[in-house]
């Protein structure tokens, strides 16, 4: 691994002028001052030229990468890099890309598996591959990154400021992901790998597993005098993950709506239900990736790449859960034996005996299945001072989901005492034994209408590409070294569908006892008192017990929906590059964007005369100038400055067709039009972004940044009630005067700013002393804040916040590397932010997430050339070494500016033992 300060022969000669920049830097990230001084003395000795022939390898070539990326990058970059093929740094890319500086990820399902730039949620990123825009597997645009084996990507970058040539960025930032190029290599490359994995719950429930295994293999190849190249790769993952679940639904003093709770305390808060539950999931993710590289001359370059990856999973829940507000059942549920513990000023019940209550029993059989694909041919061809570029993409996403709960309980309401805290973590009820097949039926004891229900969905992202692009080089100008412009066409395409079923008992729904047979070893709620609950495969019971039949509501219906974007991006860029002195150098580029966008969506709506099939769309135009400099001050020294327009498109979810229309009936005047749904007319976000960043390059792989950035939103997208023209609508009775009225709708609003500070740094111990050379360090933090509010100006609680906004995020990690032996220590933290959420029958809500801070650990050997396991490396990985918890909290129904605790998961530890070997 070679490693560039990128210094021209001008500023090489060069003195450093700015060392209070250097000190205000260092000390803003703690630096020691061994290292500047050792960095001052390499700078006045003759033997730094030296720098490009040091060679690194494993940990600090990768970094070196990284590092080397950043450093040469025109816009504000992050980047990672593999230490070699097949060894990116991370049990999952998730996990990799979180750890740069202004980015963190969200856990789903106790994995990493979204990512969040600078604040925003993952729907406000772009993602690519191989620089072309991809689809997603998730029901948005966030893309979901466990889809892509860390095994098969070569690197990332993570541009923090767009350039005009880079179509399908995002408005909070882009992510590029790399696959590898065999022309790069010189030499063939064989690897295999292998890992066993383990998680430290255990087997929590029938059904799943807490082993598993992950499986890799890869081969680089160059063929015909290195003229062609070829790379294949294919991973294997059978991942297990369980879960230890707690919820406490709602908090209020009922008393204030007039309907005091038997038993309890005057004006005193309460809980008014919780659940419990354990979930086993065993996920199979098959990924294939391969490059053609056909590289005959010096005028033509043609590179054919493929991805694919398949992902199964099986999740199976067992878990108890109920109601106890005053308005279910008639009010059946009382408490006695009250304790109360002062919150903030206000008696809140923590203890006590709840009488009347029917727990219900929960067995849910969830399956999922994804595919995606994606596709490229690009092709460069050199004419001289010209550079012509074609290229082609195909990306496509395909998720089949099957979601199935059935419920049972005991007959007649249950007594429990209870201890709830109020702090985050398990509650503890003493429920009676929920796992009695001789008390526990088949039945529906929260009232739900049905015994049993079944979600079986579709959805299908499709994107087409095609871009033509020229480069010409201007050899005559003293600025202007090269200019770009091209085009690009995109046709995306999503469509989703479900179908809702309800599962009755048959017997007029008589409460049934399971078949003994049928039954499995009983689940063990004992985390939170819960005892055990009765087991079953509720697919096997399916046919046996109920009678299934479609059953959809008007929300079921509004599920089915397709949209289509076409976009036509227009772009020119200069790129720039002179002495601004005999010291000082610029470069960077300035250019600018045409996006004309035409976007329409086919939904389910309901006027006064029943259901329609409705479609309806926009168009508009969009022009997005860019400016990034980057002034190089010499030894290492770069002050970069980004400005730009920037957008993102809204959430495919708010631009569906679907609504629900009405008249008011007249009896207190007019006959008024109203209605809710989705916007199809909805226009992006856009914002105007400053960047500024302060780097320092020295040694190998080490530098340090000072950066800031600062975005307006001059457009957000808010729920509101909008002034609409109702015609086209069908009614029933009387004319109404007008076809005017109100719809309720995501809209485009005013927005607030967004801004931030970022420090970073990779520090190599050589550098501080000789002594620890091997050791090094990487931290990274970030301080972000924002002024919008969500729910649109003056509007919803004080407590709202941007989603996925955490005002603190910070990454830490400390590895030693030499004589084969390497350790790595990583710690992760996040403030507390509003997460968004998958819900109650595929809805998205958002929640109070609370801060987390995660350790993982990793150990590793790597046998030495003269050894006869050459090329054979040994890793020890431990994911969520502290076995974080995942922790939300919710404001009281009568009191919102008191929060109470949600939910508390567990997800455990993963462990994974393996191996890497290289031919």
């Amino acid at each position: 691994m070679k490693y560039s300060n990128h210094i021209s022969s001008a500023s090489s000669r060069r003195a450093p002028r700015k060392q209070h920049l250097a000190v205000a830097c260092c000390m803003a990230l703690a630096l020691p001052m061994a290292a500047s001084a050792q960095q001052a003395a390499s700078s006045a000795d003759p033997s730094v030229e030296t720098l490009d022939a040091v060679k690194v390898t494993g940990i600090r070539a990768a970094i070196a990468s990284a590092v080397e990326t950043k450093n040469e990058s025109t816009s504000i970059v992050e980047a990672i890099s593999a230490e070699d093929i097949g060894k990116l740094p991370d049990i999952s890319i998730a996990d990799s890309i979180s750890r740069l500086p202004g980015l963190t990820m969200q856990r789903v399902d106790g994995r990493a598996q979204v990512i969040h730039i600078r604040g925003m949620s993952e729907q406000f990123a772009g993602t690519l591959l191989n620089g072309r825009e991809q689809v997603t597997t998730g029901d948005n645009r966030g893309v979901e990154f466990d889809q892509y084996p860390a095994e098969l990507v070569s690197g990332v970058t993570v541009y923090k400021t767009p350039d005009a040539s880079l179509v399908g960025q995002g408005l909070s930032g882009t992510v590029n992901m790399q696959t590898v190029r065999p022309l790069d290599f010189s030499e063939r490359r064989i690897v295999f790998s292998g890992q066993g994995e383990s998680n430290s719950l255990g087997d929590l429930t029938a059904g799943g597993d807490d082993k598993g295994y992950r499986v890799s293999a890869s081969y680089i190849d160059q063929f015909a005098n290195d003229t062609v190249g070829l790379a294949i790769g294919v991973a294997r993952m059978n991942s297990p993950f369980q879960e230890k679940h707690y919820k406490s639904w709602w908090w209020a003093n009922t008393d204030m709506w007039g309907t005091p709770q038997d038993g309890k305390p005057a004006d005193a808060i309460a809980l008014q239900g919780a659940e419990g539950w354990v979930k086993s999931r065993d996920m199979t993710r098959d990924g294939v990736m391969a490059v053609l590289e056909f590289k005959p001359s010096d005028t033509w370059h043609s590179v054919l790449d493929a991805y694919h990856s398949k992902f199964d999973q099986g999740e199976w829940m067992r878990g108890v859960m109920w109601t106890n507000d005053p308005w279910w059942n008639g009010g059946a549920a009382d408490y006695s034996n009250v304790g109360t513990t002062d919150y903030h000023g206000t008696p809140v019940v923590t203890s006590g005996t709840l009488s009347g209550i029917q727990p219900l029993v929960r067995n849910d059989d969830n399956r999922r299945e994804s595919k995606l694909d994606s596709f490229g041919w690009n092709n460069e061809f050199k004419l001289g001072a010209w550079t012509l570029g074609a290229d082609a993409s195909y990306s496509r996403a395909e998720i089949e989901e099957s979601k199935l709960e059935a419920y049972a309980g005991m007959l007649g309401g249950v007594t429990t005492d209870f201890r709830i805290p109020l702090s985050p973590g398990y509650a503890h009820y003493a429920l009676p034994d929920m796992s009695d097949p001789n008390a526990v039926y088949l039945s529906d004891p929260q009232s739900y209408g049905r015994e049993a229900r079944l979600e079986d969905s579709r959805q299908k992202d499709e994107l087409k590409a095609f871009r033509l692009s020229v480069n010409r080089a201007v050899e005559s100008s003293d600025f202007l070294r090269s200019w770009d412009a091209g085009f690009n066409y995109s046709k995306r395409t999503k469509s989703k569908s479900a179908d809702v079923y309800f599962g009755l008992l048959r017997n007029d729904r008589e409460p049934t006892l399971v078949d003994p047979s049928l039954l499995l070893a009983p689940t063990d709620l004992g985390f939170a008192g819960m005892g055990r609950v009765l087991t079953f495969n509720p697919r096997a019971l399916l046919s046996r017990y109920y009678d299934v039949a479609l059953n959809e509501d008007n929300n079921d219906l509004q599920k089915d929906a397709i949209t289509e974007e076409q976009i036509k991006t227009f772009y020119f860029k200069a790129n720039l590059d002179m002495d601004i002195t005999d010291a000082v150098r610029l470069r960077g580029n300035a250019g600018v964007q045409y996006i004309r966008t035409e976007q329409t969506s086919q939904g389910v709506y309901f006027d006064p005369t029943g259901m329609h099939i409705g479609s309806a769309g926009a168009s508009y135009g969009d022009i997005l100038p860019s400016l990034n400099l980057v002034l190089d001050f010499g030894n290492g020294w770069n002050v970069r400055y980004g400005m730009a327009k920037e957008l993102m498109r809204p959430r495919i979810n708010d631009m569906g067709a679907y609504a629900s229309v009405g008249l008011s009936d007249g009896s207190t005047g007019p006959r008024v039009w109203s209605g809710s749904g989705g916007n199809p007319s909805l226009e992006p976000y856009r914002a105007n972004a400053i960047d500024l960043s302060i780097e320092k390059y020295f040694g190998v792989a080490s530098y340090v940044a000072l950066a800031g950035f600062y975005k307006n939103l001059d457009s957000y997208v808010y729920t509101r009630n909008i002034p609409w023209d109702f015609s086209g609508y069908d009614y029933t009775g009387a004319a109404p005067p007008s076809n005017l009225g109100e719809f309720s709708t995501p809209a485009n609003g005013t927005g607030g700013y967004m801004r931030g500070v970022e420090v970073s740094t990779a520090l190599g111990g050589d550098l501080i002393n000789p002594a620890l050379d091997g050791f090094g360090l990487l931290v990274n933090a970030s301080y972000t804040e924002s002024s919008i509010d969500p729910d649109g100006p003056d509007q919803g609680s004080s407590t709202d916040t941007f989603p996925g906004l955490s005002k603190i995020v910070a990454n830490a990690t400390v590895y030693y590397e030499k004589h084969g032996f390497s350790a790595r220590v990583s710690q992760r933290y996040r403030d507390k932010y509003r997460g968004e959420y998958s819900s109650l029958f595929g809805q998205r809500v958002y929640r109070y997430t609370l801060s987390e801070r995660t350790v993982d650990l990793q150990l590793g050997y790597d046998f030495p050339e003269s050894s006869r396991l050459s090329g054979l490396s040994l890793l020890l990985q431990v994911n969520n070494v502290n076995n974080e918890p995942f922790r939300t909290e919710v404001s009281s129904g009568t009191h919102p500016d008191l929060f109470f605790p949600e939910e508390y998961t567990e997800y455990g530890r993963q462990y994974l033992l393996g191996f890497r070997y290289k031919l």
